[in-house]
């Protein structure tokens, strides 16, 4: 697999969490293990981000996969009510499509003018 096809699962830091505890590591004993900072192995297990590097320092030391195939988010299926196929013509004229009225702009203060007021000068 290259690195376009698997992407970091959503839940990693509950699996980093759940494998620490089930071979009955602290976080503590974890980060002696890993050579690294117990601060490190917290702000992962609360769901920051490490880097990848560290991610599979983390996977490699409790033996967890870390990584999951890609699921493709940029696909959208439209439906049509009958058999035939839709058009992007279809598509285009689908209330979903019309374009939203513009509401009216509030008039917003000017700049450079008071709230108060002009002051008067004597």
């Amino acid at each position: 697999m290259t690195k376009d096809e698997v992407e970091l699962a959503n839940d990693f830091h509950s699996r980093i969490r759940n494998a620490r505890k089930h071979r009955g590591l602290s976080q503590e004993e974890l980060a002696k293990r890993m050579n690294e900072k117990i601060a490190t192995i917290q702000k992962t297990e609360n769901g920051i981000r490490p880097t990848d590097s560290l991610l599979n320092k983390f996977a490699k030391a409790l033996d967890i996969k870390l990584f999951v195939e890609s699921v493709s988010h940029a696909h959208t299926i439209v439906a049509s009510d009958n058999d035939r196929q839709m058009t992007i013509s279809d598509a285009n004229n689908s209330p979903e499509s019309e374009p939203k009225k513009k509401s009216k702009k509030k008039k917003g203060r000017r700049i450079g003018v008071s709230r108060s007021g002009a002051r008067s000068r004597r």
